[in-house]
């Protein structure tokens, strides 16, 4: 192995479980513990890493020490975006954070707009970061391809087909990761839970869209197209109809269900939450229905890949306990049965901007010494 890709997988560990000691470090990696030690050595010398604290003296022979990324090495930059907001979000080398952008999208946006906003933020953390920019992260709606650096298609925002994220932001591939958002979200909560974090982790998020992204044994399952996790299609029946032709999940289950045809505007979606929240009989009917979606779409995914916690991000977040309690106790009730006790439910830990954090830390874990 050479001593880059060596380093890389260092600082990943590193990254992983700050405080790490060398022996714990090179027995992780089953690596040697003196070839470890010199690397360690050489990232200390750069300003990468750095040795800190005493864990304990008991053991004889030379304590070991806590090995840490250091802040002020550079800055990585995250983003995630629907058709209604794009969140950015700039945090230094140990991805501690520097700084949080929220910016509210037209109704309809375009892809000319969506581009121009994230090239003028990058441009605005670009300069008030500290240290050399090492990555950015994006994570996209809709489909992608990873290794090109291509959005595929959102039907959300117009034009939104076959963009090349990094002719249109004028991006390296070596600087620009991509990860479909749901899936960067996930990433989020996995990377930068901190010591409680687990290993098989579901992420279900509903926008305006509703997709999930599953994390088994620490691996993020993308599957051999780069499909996992598109569920929006799965045919549901639409209780509030009447009719017995299924729907889809998209339209039963996200933002869309709120209003006749899909037609959900801020105005009307900031009512809805409130009239949850204030416990307007009505509201919470409907709330009912999409929470029933919710539970059953969990303990579907749930029977699959059989998490140790299922984390929700999106709009329906903002409802509170209202919608997360409605949410446990419903696939609680799917899973009676199953073979399967229910798993921890709750919202994701980085809250709105979940997604970028999540695609910050993509860009993080790639990360590579010169």
């Amino acid at each position: 192995m050479d001593p880059a890709t060596l380093e890389h997988l260092l600082i990943r560990e590193i990254r992983k479980f700050p405080g790490i000691s060398r022996r714990d470090l090179a027995d992780r990696l089953e690596v040697a513990r003196s070839t470890a030690g010199r690397r360690v050595d050489s990232m200390i010398a750069v300003g990468i890493i750095e040795e800190t604290g005493i864990e304990h003296t008991a053991e004889a022979g030379r304590p070991k020490r806590q090995l840490k990324l250091r802040g002020d090495y550079g800055t990585f930059i995250g983003f995630d975006f629907d058709a209604r907001h794009i969140y950015g979000t700039l945090v230094d080398f140990a991805q501690s954070t520097l700084e949080e952008i929220k910016i509210p999208l037209t109704i309809g946006p375009c892809k000319d707009d969506v581009i121009d906003h994230l090239k003028e933020t990058i441009d605005h953390f670009s300069h008030a970061g500290r240290g050399k920019l090492h990555g950015i992260g994006i994570g996209v709606p809709g489909l992608i391809q990873q290794q090109k650096r291509i959005a595929v298609g959102y039907p959300y925002i117009s034009d939104w087909k076959n963009v090349d994220l990094c002719g249109e932001l004028g991006l390296s591939p070596e600087l620009l990761r991509i990860e479909h958002n749901t899936k960067a979200m996930a990433l989020g909560d996995y990377w930068l839970e901190g010591p409680s974090r687990v290993e098989n982790l579901i992420c279900l998020n509903v926008r305006t869209g509703i997709s999930a992204a599953i994390i088994s044994e620490g691996h993020l399952i993308r599957g051999a197209h780069e499909l996992a996790g598109e569920i929006r299609g799965w045919s549901v029946k639409d209780a509030t109809s009447g009719s017995e032709k299924p729907a889809s999940l998209e339209d039963c289950a996200t933002v869309l269900a709120i209003s006749p045809e899909g037609l959900t505007t801020p105005e009307v979606w900031d009512e809805f939450v409130e009239n949850c929240q204030q416990g307007k009989q009505e509201a919470l009917d409907q709330l009912a229905v999409i929470v029933n979606h919710h539970s059953d779409t969990i303990a579907r995914l749930c029977q699959v890949s059989d998490p140790e916690v299922v984390v929700i991000a999106g709009a329906f977040n903002k409802i509170g306990a209202p919608y997360l309690d409605q949410v446990r106790e419903a696939t609680s009730t799917a899973l009676l049965g199953q073979f399967l006790s229910p798993p921890p439910i709750r919202f994701v830990s980085l809250g709105q901007f979940s997604g970028a954090y999540g695609a910050a830390a993509l860009a993080a874990q790639h990360f590579k010494p010169a």
